[in-house]
């Protein structure tokens, strides 16, 4: 008896050492309260007038500080966001229960920032891109490319591409977040308004390079764009409604999976269905309550299931195809 016991104690023990949390990160891109649109009437904090039509950037360098301070650095992870997509990133299963600080920074670390962007493949976010991510070896990458219009009558062009390894900026976000159901959600706010903090913009504004209005709206990056929160308004409502997000089978062994929402009453969500860098690969639009709605995904892998109402991200699961 002595014997089953100590053999009960040690694989329940060891199946504790073995459960991971699974972490995930979320940045929630914002005009101000907004979410965030191309063409967005704004006003900065000198009251000068623009909109934006493209915004993208880089994090690099991303750790993580849980459990009572203990680091850990996820690996080769370099993301290239986009403003106008979701970007709900799988940064990987650890051993953590308790969330104390993000940090992460903007730009592309200078022991990648001056390789060759073809040695990479099509799909690596260092890899070539159209429009541009990179002026040349030497200078690197952008770290952040900005675009739209300024004044009044939004007539003037706005063109800020910052760049150079002088500007490479970490930021830090404290968090307070405990694994539930082994799954850990960072949602990060960011607020592009801010992005032209002091900058003038109403006569327009074009720099590509790595000083002036370019430096200073990765400086502003740095300093004001981030937050952490999320669409907590939007999130409590829904979450009152939601009973369940199944995914079944899950993990799957074949491209095909089952999505079905259960709400206490009849309501409508869109799904989005992004791979593990974030990117959208699939929206389905109008899915009614208790509706079985079936997915065909394009290979092996990770997936992030997003259940999204009012434009807004109420709940994220992921789903493993192997």
């Amino acid at each position: 008896m002595k014997k089953f016991l100590l053999f009960f104690f040690s694989m329940t023990y060891g199946l504790m050492l073995g459960a991971q949390t699974n972490v995930q990160l979320n940045i929630h891109h914002k005009m101000g309260d907004a979410p965030f649109a191309i063409l967005t009437p704004a006003k900065n904090n000198i009251d000068h007038d623009f909109d934006f039509k493209r915004m993208q950037y880089y994090i690099s360098e991303i750790s993580l500080t849980h459990d009572g301070g203990q680091v850990t650095p996820i690996e080769d992870t370099w993301l290239l966001v986009d403003a106008t997509e979701s970007t709900v990133v799988d940064l990987g299963d650890y051993d953590m229960t308790q969330l104390e600080a993000i940090r992460f920074h903007i730009g592309v670390d200078s022991m990648h920032n001056h390789l060759d962007p073809a040695s990479w493949p099509n799909d690596h976010p260092l890899a070539p891109k159209s429009p541009t991510m990179h002026w040349g070896w030497i200078a690197g990458y952008f770290f952040i490319t900005l675009e739209g219009r300024g004044g009044p009558n939004y007539d003037q062009n706005i063109e800020l591409h910052g760049l150079l390894d002088d500007n490479y900026h970490a930021i830090e976000l404290p968090l307070s977040e405990t694994a539930v159901d082994n799954q850990l959600v960072i949602n990060v706010a960011a607020d592009y308004t801010r992005a032209l903090e002091d900058i003038e913009v109403n006569d327009g504004n074009i720099l590509h390079g790595g000083v002036g209005s370019a430096r200073h709206a990765i400086e502003n990056f740095r300093d004001y764009v981030f937050s952490i929160g999320g669409p907590a308004t939007v999130s409590t409502i829904e979450l009152s409604e939601l009973q369940s997000l199944e995914l079944y089978p899950n993990p799957s062994t074949s491209r095909h999976s089952t999505v079905r929402i259960n709400t206490t009453g009849q309501h409508v969500y869109d799904l989005n269905i992004c791979d593990v860098l974030g990117q959208s690969i699939q929206s389905i639009t109008q899915v009614q309550s208790n509706e079985a709605i079936a997915l065909e995904l394009p290979a092996q892998g990770v997936y992030m299931i997003q259940l999204v109402k009012a434009g807004q991200t109420v709940l994220t699961k992921r789903l493993v195809v192997q």
